[in-house]
């Protein structure tokens, strides 16, 4: 499973738990479901610890598992990290200056756990002056005031990495021409506010050459943050990092992300659509990470949304999945890199029925409506 580069989505219920294969035995975790129910083997979602902890190399008798990172701490990104810390080393923690501000009472358990172990993390790294060795490393992501403050006084330059930039070391290693992690958010001015906003985004691709389409993972964002990526890294002349072959629809194909409330009236974003098109690679697929989703919802309904993945279906060329509707049953979405480009999952049904679903749209803006005529027309006459 995680011996050579590959990407991975696992089905976790409605959340994020994705494993970034670098090389045979270099994994980056980012974010984590661990659900009970999941050791039921009727269940189509996966005890993903067990599964960790059964996958990883060994090192000391231990599994070892060389980066885990974190992209906000709500419980369904985060979920069984208390266990996962007492069965798996885990060589090196990534993560925003806003898991600092939260109070305790406002966390999950396994999110305080998370917290606790970036606090000491923070410290062993700030007694060593850098690196702070295996089990101990930390990368914070983001700005923030905070790391300005007595507490975090000499926490060395090199363990901060600001958005605009690239991340290619994993664990103390530098993987350069294997592996690069371009860094979208949070924002400076974003470390407050609505905890999703504040997610890590980011382009990960699995070579050395972003321009071929890499992985675009954002968190729970919405799209006014989606929509400042986009400019922000284009103002830049940074655009390759938005190129994208495997898209993660932020918030676990939520409608927010494409859809906004203006004058009491919910208005779909066609720019952030169009963008996300313009940025595909050819044969580009789009992920929700959640649970089968309904073929309509109700005002007030939690994601995954119905709405967002017919939109999506019009975007993606090469097909929209779900970990829950598409593969074989409890198995993860597996797309493997060949020379830093990813792979399709063998999952053509599910490809097939979103090419269907675009040629149906599209044929229904060609003929205006389903409606019949107002007037009789034709044979009959």
């Amino acid at each position: 499973m995680f011996n050579e580069p590959r990407v991975i989505f696992w089905p976790v219920g409605t959340g994020d738990s994705i494993s970034i294969v670098i090389q045979d035995g270099i994994v980056l975790q980012v974010d984590l479901r661990d659900l009970n129910d999941a050791d039921n083997s009727e269940s189509d979602r996966i005890a993903l610890v067990d599964k960790l902890a059964e996958s990883l190399p060994k090192i000391d008798g231990k599994p070892y598992l060389s980066a885990f990172a974190l992209t906000h701490p709500d419980q369904d990104h985060i979920l069984g990290f208390e266990k996962l810390l007492e069965r798996v080393t885990i060589g090196e923690l990534w993560f925003t200056p806003r898991i600092f501000i939260e109070n305790d009472q406002d966390l999950c358990d396994d999110a305080v756990a998370f917290k606790e172990e970036a606090e000491r993390r923070i410290q062993e790294t700030i007694k060593a002056g850098g690196d702070a060795g295996a089990g101990d490393r930390v990368r914070v992501i983001g700005y923030d005031s905070l790391l300005d403050t007595n507490e975090f006084a000499g926490f060395p330059e090199d363990r901060l990495t600001i958005p605009g930039h690239s991340v290619t070391e994993i664990d103390g290693n530098d993987y350069e021409g294997e592996f690069n992690a371009f860094i979208h958010a949070p924002f400076a001015e974003e470390t407050e506010g609505d905890r999703n906003n504040t997610s890590l985004c980011m382009q990960v691709v699995l070579g050395d050459a972003p321009s071929q389409g890499g992985i675009l993972l954002f968190g729970d964002i919405a799209y006014p943050r989606i929509r400042r990526i986009f400019d922000t890294t284009k103002e830049a002349g940074n655009e390759d990092f938005l190129r994208w072959k495997v898209f993660l629809a932020p918030h676990h194909c939520s409608k927010s992300a494409m859809y906004q409330k203006e004058d009491d009236a919910e208005v779909l974003k066609q720019d952030m659509l169009d963008d996300l098109a313009s940025y595909q690679v050819e044969g580009g697929i789009i992920i929700a990470s959640s649970v089968k989703i309904p073929s309509t919802n109700s005002s007030g309904d939690n994601p995954p949304h119905a709405k967002a993945k017919k939109r999506y279906e019009e975007v993606a060329d090469g097909g929209f999945l779900c970990t829950h509707e598409d593969g074989e049953s409890g198995e993860p979405l597996v797309f493997q890199a060949d020379n830093g480009v990813l792979a399709a999952p063998d999952v053509t049904e599910a490809v097939s029925a979103t090419a269907t679903s675009k040629l149906a749209s599209a044929v229904d803006e060609a003929r205006g409506s389903d409606s019949p005529p107002s007037e009789q027309v034709g044979y009959g006459c």
